[in-house]
């Protein structure tokens, strides 16, 4: 895995829409596992799992 970059904004896809979940005590836990383990952000964990379900509904 490369080196983390730094915060701020993203010139080739902007972030500029915000979302909110509602998760429960399980699922945040899920999420800050996959956080330590691949070392990214809950942002980039979220994004990550949303384009990994994304492509594979794409291939059915």
């Amino acid at each position: 895995m490369g080196e983390r970059k730094k915060p701020g904004p993203h010139p080739e896809k902007p972030l500029e829409h915000d979302l909110k979940v509602r998760v429960d005590h399980e699922t945040l836990d899920k999420v800050e596992f996959c956080m330590r383990e691949l070392k990214m952000t809950r942002s980039e964990v979220l994004r990550k799992g949303i384009d990994t379900l994304y492509d594979r509904l794409q291939k059915k």
